[in-house]
């Protein structure tokens, strides 16, 4: 699994629109159903947006009244979008895409393409998620947060110069915008650049000296150059600020990973956790932890507890298929898994040689 030394903040869409008396995402158009909607099929979606906005002990209700204005209106696509954003918000990521997709197909609304876009680039497939963003964009030239969710999968695919390519567009627009210092200073990090990966999060901290986001990716950039205390000083600051921020956790999780600090790493992860109890970058890290600890069956259970939620997550499947193959010595369930990640991931998945490669390994060992 890769370990991004910058977490750039994508929000999740909070799609609940479209039908009158629902809330609005930004951006988002009006309805795009072939038929007129029935009145006891906007009544029930509606109702499934106030069940929605209760948060997760609504997501059940929602969910079926969702699902009951489908069978009512089978081209309401708002109901398919906020079916995907449950999935979405519960890290089922799959059946997020296929809920998402399903809106897509029906609707070209920017909300919904954005939603599905980023469910790609949490699968580990922003090339997909580029060509969602790009559309979404064609009819919201001016939204910069959209600007910069493309500008994440721009980065996400290898596409660097194009990323930060827009990530100025943005800054020459919004000379304050914490999302683009944030990007811009992943690009520059990712490049080896941690001069001007600082000298960019510092103007960005003089102008926003309270955001956790940046505090956080200075502190990461600090301990790269080795000033640990410095790079802590920030993190413990970050988490006064606000507590709540688990991007920032996940951020200093994954350098005490790099640094192979298994024990903080584990404490930040069962934080964010203790909040957000499905969280799967937490659970994927909380794996990885346990692996470096030695403890083999609690890695295995947490990367399980991923897979039993996305049968897809890619990373899941790379991270068992090692710890089978290199520890555990179960070929065919490394080999189960090694298959399962190409399937998912593709040619191009940032794993795909190393896959294949063991994949090889495993065919001749068999010899």
């Amino acid at each position: 699994m890769i370990v991004r030394p910058l977490r750039v903040a994508a929000t999740v869409l909070a799609l609940a629109a479209a039908a009158p008396g629902c809330k609005r995402q930004r951006g988002a158009s009006a309805p795009k159903t072939t038929q007129p909607v029935p009145d006891e099929a906007r009544v029930t979606f509606q109702k499934g947006v106030a069940a929605m906005d209760r948060g997760a002990e609504g997501y059940e209700e929602a969910r079926r009244l969702f699902r009951r204005a489908l069978a009512l209106a089978p081209d309401l696509w708002e109901a398919h979008a906020n079916l995907g954003v449950i999935a979405l918000r519960s890290g089922r990521l799959s059946r997020a895409a296929a809920e998402l997709e399903k809106a897509v197909a029906l609707s070209s609304d920017p909300g919904a393409l954005e939603a599905l876009g980023e469910v790609y680039v949490r699968q580990g497939r922003p090339k997909r998620a580029v060509a969602l963003f790009e559309r979404a964009l064609e009819g919201n030239p001016d939204d910069l947060d959209l600007r910069n969710r493309l500008a994440v999968a721009l980065h996400r695919a290898g596409r660097h110069e194009q990323a930060e390519a827009e990530l100025r567009a943005i800054l020459g627009r919004d000379a304050g915008n914490v999302d683009a210092y944030a990007t811009l200073a992943a690009v520059w990090l990712d490049r080896g650049d941690l001069d001007r990966a600082e000298l960019l999060l510092r103007r960005g901290v003089a102008l926003h000296p309270d955001d956790p986001k940046l505090l956080t990716n200075l502190g990461i950039v600090l301990l790269e150059r080795g000033d640990d205390q410095k790079a802590f000083e920030h993190f413990a600051k970050a988490g006064e600020i606000d507590p709540g921020f688990l991007v920032g956790r996940l951020d200093a999780a994954a350098v005490y990973l790099r640094a192979g600090d298994h024990a903080r790493a584990r404490a930040e992860y069962e934080a964010v956790l203790a909040v957000a109890p499905g969280n799967t970058d937490a659970k994927l890290g909380l794996g990885i932890a346990l692996r470096l600890a030695g403890d083999v069956e609690g890695a295995r259970a947490q990367w399980q507890a991923v897979l039993d939620m996305d049968p897809d997550d890619a990373a899941a499947h790379y991270n068992l298929a090692v710890l089978e193959m290199d520890v555990a010595e179960r070929p065919a369930e490394a080999r189960k898994h090694l298959e399962a990640y190409l399937a998912v991931a593709g040619k191009d998945g940032p794993r795909s040689k190393d896959a294949r490669d063991r994949l090889e390994l495993l065919d001749a060992m068999k010899e």
